[in-house]
């Protein structure tokens, strides 16, 4: 298996595209997070619900998208990072499942190296609606 140089349909070198397509399935056959990223990404869903409470739209609400690296860098815009999370989150159209949490963030643990940095990067990402959970489950034990 290699990258080969070829032409597109309008002549334009369609080496990189096929490198990419490449890298790309390799990495998602693989899976891309180690056991401490995978542990985290499990520790941070059973901290914001579960099947029975989480939803795609509910969570995109509360995603900070601003935090994202890709929009930090200029690269993207918030909107669209939201869109995306919404979309690979609705899968089914039910409640977003931790096989779909984990799913999500195995594609975005391929553009960070470093564990701390990959741990950051989503915190930062969640820390309103950790927050929002934390408050609502104090509240319910008070009540309690």
């Amino acid at each position: 298996m290699g990258c080969q140089s070829s032409k597109d349909s309008e002549g334009k070198d369609a080496q990189a595209l096929s490198c990419d397509e490449e890298f790309f399935k390799l990495h998602i056959d693989a899976g891309h997070m180690n056991e401490r990223r995978r542990s985290y990404i499990r520790r941070l869903y059973a901290t914001l619900g579960d099947e029975t409470t989480l939803r795609a739209e509910t969570m995109a609400s509360a995603f900070d998208a601003d935090a994202h690296p890709e929009v930090v860098a200029g690269n993207r815009k918030a909107k669209d990072v939201r869109n995306e999370l919404v979309e690979s989150l609705a899968v089914g159209g039910g409640p977003v499942t931790l096989q779909i949490f984990e799913d999500y963030y195995d594609l975005q643990s391929i553009t960070v190296d470093a564990d701390d940095q990959f741990e950051a990067l989503v915190r930062s990402s969640w820390i309103y609606l950790v927050r929002q959970t934390a408050k609502r489950r104090k509240a319910e034990r008070r009540a309690e």
